[in-house]
């Protein structure tokens, strides 16, 4: 996670502070997902959007079967709550599932 967050600044630099962190986040939750629900091989994307306005934080795996579910607010553990902070901190966000592989991504306005 370390390398993908230093790529992620490093590829964005315009961005200020707070929408950065935003994104980290987001790429987090979509990346922790993926190595711990999805199989290999996995690949995380940034791409601009409406623009330049939105970036887009897209990662990929080779679960197309096993989409992602919205947790349920409240839970006392600290797991099964990134999709809830994706959906809290993206302006959109959702998933795009093909034959062998599925695109889960997260969207911030810039």
């Amino acid at each position: 996670m370390r390398r993908a967050r230093r790529w992620i600044t490093e590829n964005v630099p315009e961005l200020d502070k707070p929408t950065l962190l935003d994104l980290l986040l987001i790429a987090d939750a979509l990346l922790t997902n993926a190595f711990e629900h999805a199989t290999a091989p996995r690949r995380l994307r940034l791409s601009h959007r409406s623009g330049g306005h939105v970036l887009r934080v897209e990662v990929y795996d080779a679960s197309p079967e096993l989409l992602p579910v919205l947790g349920k607010p409240g839970g006392r553990g600290l797991r099964d709550r990134g999709l809830l902070l994706v959906n809290r901190l993206a302006s959109r966000w959702g998933v795009d599932p093909h034959r062998s592989f599925k695109t889960v991504w997260g969207e911030v306005v810039t």
